[in-house]
């Protein structure tokens, strides 16, 4: 198997990503079999060592950089030629940063030259500016999905009673928890001692997102969530930023359990998270007797059938 490994500034801004995730994932459509991965300047030598540590044939590595600077013709060949010495036996392949593509030059001239057609050929009035109420109706509906966590493992950021609240709802899935944060609310003494949640007593740190399959950011600094999210945005993890819904890639209705099999899930799409507490409290004071029975009489039904 070969594989490219995509290099990208490092950026704690949210969002940064979005673009970068576009290509990764054509490249995962257009390359099949092949790894696809991206890092971070600051990370480039630790994932570069997971990958050849891989089955892997061959690596090749694209900066994903403007200029032919410090970075692209220092920082990132001294990498390479270190990690090369300690993996003499799986080519890695160093291309020219994107600035250096004849290429990228055609496609940011022929993109400029569209732009200014474009603009010179609509009016004001069909101009569409991000923010606007139109960016409310043209959003993509989130998916609904219940997703087997068994045995993956979960990071949750901060440590406060956000935090605690999505370590609870994680419990039952019967997930590896870890938490990181420099301090916790007291309530996470008790978890640690009577179920299977670890507690990292720290700053948030990006090598704690190694082997994560999701990652919960539950912090009161912005900063933070911002490198976090981007952090696992750049490694294809899943985010749930309890701060900020549109930044992250899903988010966890509002759930009531009746009975051994039934569940009942409440969503605003992350709209109006006050009309989903209270839609849960009219299902709960309204419909959980009836649930109930409606299973009941189900099981029962199954049985004089048998």
């Amino acid at each position: 198997m070969k594989a490219i490994l995509i290099i990208a500034h490092h950026c704690i801004l949210p969002g940064a990503y979005r673009g970068f995730e576009e290509i990764l994932d054509k490249l995962h459509h257009e390359m099949p079999g092949t790894r696809v991965a991206s890092t971070s300047l600051l990370d480039l030598e630790n994932d570069l060592r997971t990958i050849l540590r891989e089955d892997v044939e061959s690596v090749t590595l694209l900066p994903f950089l403007l200029l032919n600077g410090q970075h692209a013709k220092n920082d990132v060949p001294r990498v390479v030629s270190k990690v090369q010495a300690e993996f003499p036996h799986i080519p890695i392949t160093l291309l020219p940063c994107l600035g250096d593509w004849r290429e990228f030059a055609d496609m940011v001239v022929g993109g400029l030259a569209s732009a200014q057609r474009t603009s010179s050929d609509s009016s004001a009035s069909h101009r569409y500016a991000p923010g606007s109420p139109q960016d409310e109706v043209d959003r993509a509906a989130l998916f609904s999905i219940e997703l087997n966590l068994e045995g993956r493992s979960v990071l949750v950021v901060g440590g406060g009673h956000i935090a605690l609240r999505k370590v609870k709802t994680l419990l039952p899935t019967k997930s590896r928890i870890t938490v990181v944060a420099p301090q916790f609310d007291s309530e996470f003494l008790k978890l640690e001692e009577s179920s299977h949640v670890t507690l990292i007593r720290r700053a948030y740190d990006p090598q704690d997102l190694r082997g994560v399959f999701m990652v919960f950011i539950c912090t009161d600094k912005p900063a933070v969530n911002a490198q976090v999210s981007n952090d696992a945005h750049s490694r294809r993890i899943l985010v749930n930023n309890a701060c900020d819904y549109l930044d992250g890639d899903f988010i966890v209705p509002a759930r009531l359990d009746f009975g051994k099999n039934v569940a009942v899930t409440v969503s605003t799409q992350g709209r109006a998270p006050s009309l989903a507490k209270k839609l849960k409290q009219k299902i709960q004071r309204e419909w959980a007797e009836g649930l109930e029975q409606a299973e009941q009489d189900f099981f029962v039904n199954i049985e004089r059938e048998v």
